[in-house]
């Protein structure tokens, strides 16, 4: 055996990395992954809120539109600027992207268990 080849231990959930397992089962708190799911929950409520994200795209073509293409408001005239409006997607957007960035923070070092050896691996 390579130093390259991993020992792979049979799961009920597919083949995996023998080391990582052990590695994780010392020192990877699954309930990360619980509250990666109330993360999600969050920004999936953002995203669907009625005056969120989508609303505010939706008003920004509208003046985009208006502005850039030289057509009739559709959108009526608010308070707020239009770079107030734009900043205020963006700033979500980011909020969004760093949200979703943790998830992945989180599930990342679970991909250790995918062994070395890709034809052990496809074949569970």
């Amino acid at each position: 055996m390579s130093a390259a080849t991993s020992v792979i231990t049979e799961t009920p959930y597919g083949a995996v990395d023998t080391h990582a397992l052990q590695v994780l089962a010392s020192s990877y708190d699954t309930t990360r992954l619980l509250a990666a799911v109330d993360t999600l929950d969050a920004v999936r409520t953002r995203l669907y809120d009625p005056e969120g994200l989508r609303d505010d795209l939706l008003r920004l073509h509208g003046i985009a539109h208006t502005l850039i293409n030289g057509a009739s408001p559709a959108v009526t005239c608010q308070r707020e600027s239009v770079v107030d409006l734009l900043t205020d997607a963006m700033d979500q957007i980011d909020q969004h992207v760093a949200d979703l960035l943790a998830l992945r923070d989180t599930l990342q070092p679970l991909e250790t268990l995918r062994p070395d050896d890709a034809d052990a691996f496809n074949a569970g």
